[in-house]
């Protein structure tokens, strides 16, 4: 065993704890959480494929080491796919089928066991006792069914990365839009911290790309595939730490958002005496004992209802509860009650969880956040502080010391 592969060796092990390190971290988040963490956990796994193709190149004969290639060269479309549905999960927009992003799986394991088998039947020595010399550029010709196959999986993968890039920046977006408005997040922190993702994501996959091209076409690359797995492990190291540090925030789909944004337009058109500050009135949707008696419901369903604290908690559902409209409700909220959808669910919400984390103290914060329909303890942390202006902890700490001061 020489020193470049003794190098590689301690690379693939720390980019294997660091990989059980992140897998552990996304299961603190809540059982709630996991439908979305489920994606990192996949993404987690496939970044582990490629630690352990590491360590078989160094324990592994050559034969061995090309038939694995029928599950290793796969596994490089799923790093995108899983991370897109990711963020469609934190931003509460889930893929109704997600196993189709996967599809792809199955035509590139067949054209590499095709070329697998070509390369083992018609090129390489019966007996292959020592390192396979394989390079494309030498008597191309005959090797032209096995380059065709490569080259249209080179070309696969980046096809891959654009479509899957411009669709997870735009989730990105929107996710960024409705953290600011649902949450309160800091709009500059979440954005370094999408990014910070996604050129993570944007690295990793070149890296491995650039590794599946170096083996390849070089040959006696043993050197620059270490060093470039090198830098694979560094980037996906940044990676748990950004996850580690920021946790994901997870946000309500927008059933109505159209429908309350403009409602939130309107009501920001008035003056405090209730006069339209433009030319135009507003539309009357209800009328005042219509307010009065949603008002009254809404009261009644706070105070009396679980429905709230329903992590799949809508627009509709609590209209069709109220009985109204989704548009009436939203109204109602907007212009009487001075509050959006997301800002009235919250504030029920942050209310019951104040009151669990002083009349039961031994009880734990994510318990607390999963049980009044928080998805993930980041963002009961941020609409808790957005509202009551101190985080869980401090809270529950600050009450419990006035309510037993030490004597």
């Amino acid at each position: 065993m020489d020193t470049s592969e003794i190098v590689l060796l301690l690379i693939a092990a720390v980019g294997l704890a660091q990989a059980a390190f992140l897998m552990l971290l996304l299961r603190h988040e809540g059982k709630r959480a996991f439908r979305a963490n489920r994606w990192l956990l996949v993404f987690s796994l496939t970044a582990c494929a490629s630690f352990v193709e590491d360590i078989s190149d160094v324990f592994l004969s050559p034969l061995y080491i090309l038939y694995l290639a029928i599950i290793f060269v796969p596994v490089t479309f799923v790093f995108l796919p899983s991370i897109y549905l990711y963020f469609r999960e934190i931003a509460d927009r889930p893929v109704r089928y997600p196993g189709g992003h996967f599809v792809i799986l199955v035509p590139v394991a067949i054209l590499t066991a095709v070329a697998v088998h070509i390369m083992r039947t018609r090129i390489l020595p019966g007996d292959i006792g020592g390192e396979i010399d394989f390079e494309l550029d030498t008597d191309i010709e005959s090797h032209l069914p096995v380059a065709a196959i490569l080259l249209t999986i080179i070309i696969a993968l980046y096809v891959q990365l654009f479509g899957y890039m411009v669709k997870i920046w735009r989730v990105a977006i929107g996710y960024l839009r409705q953290a600011g408005e649902q949450l309160g997040a800091d709009q500059r922190v979440l954005r370094r911290w999408v990014t910070e993702l996604l050129t993570g994501i944007s690295l990793i996959f070149l890296i491995f790309t650039a590794t599946t091209i170096v083996d390849i076409f070089i040959t006696d690359s043993q050197w620059l595939t270490t060093l470039v797995q090198g830098a694979f492990a560094l980037v996906f190291f940044r990676m748990c730490h950004v996850i580690a540090h920021n946790p994901a925030l997870f946000v309500q789909a927008e059933w109505d958002g159209a429908q309350e944004m403009a409602m939130d337009e309107d009501a920001r058109d008035f003056t405090a005496t209730g006069s339209r500050q433009t030319r135009f009135a507003p539309r009357n949707l209800v009328d005042a004992d219509e307010i009065s008696r949603i008002c009254k419901r809404l009261d009644a369903i706070r105070t009396r209802s679980d429905l709230l604290f329903d992590p799949l908690v809508s627009l509709p559902k609590l209209a069709n509860a109220v009985g109204a409209t989704s548009n009436q409700l939203s109204y109602v909220l907007n212009q009487h009650l001075g509050k959006s959808f997301f800002d009235f669910i919250n504030e029920v919400r942050t209310g019951e969880a104040s009151r669990l984390l002083v009349n039961e103290p031994d009880r734990t914060i994510l318990d607390i956040a999963t049980s009044v329909g928080f998805n993930s303890k980041s963002t009961f942390n941020l609409a808790f502080k957005k509202i009551t202006g101190k985080t869980p902890s401090v809270y529950r700490s600050e009450t419990l010391s006035r309510r037993n001061p030490v004597l």
